[in-house]
């Protein structure tokens, strides 16, 4: 998996917008926060809501509406006091006004 996946064009995901995409065989969620593009697993690990689709991007966090857990979306960390699990988070290049999803990155 160390090819990196074109997903989606830079103009559709704006400052504070977030998005599904598929890469990799895998459901991700990506976010543009200031200016930087972040690409994570899409399934809330305590309860599986799809947070690219159902979850709320509050400043640098994706928040789930189903237990309002709370995960930073540059480092995938989980950023509230209830769970432990966090997100497996992606490579990401921009070429061409492209977004490209790589492999995982390190915990």
């Amino acid at each position: 998996m160390a090819e990196f996946e074109p997903v989606v064009n830079t103009r559709d995901v704006g400052p504070g917008d977030l998005c599904e995409v598929h890469a990799h065989g895998r459901r991700l969620g990506i976010t543009n926060v200031g200016q930087t593009y972040y690409a994570f697993d899409a399934t809330c690990p305590e309860d599986g809501t799809n947070l690219a689709e159902e979850g709320r991007l509050v400043g640098d966090e994706v928040v789930c509406p189903a237990d309002h857990a709370r995960f930073d979306v540059r480092t995938g960390e989980r950023v509230d006091s209830r769970g432990q699990r966090g997100l497996t988070r992606y490579a990401i290049r921009v070429e061409d006004n492209q977004v490209k999803i790589g492999p995982p990155l390190a915990s």
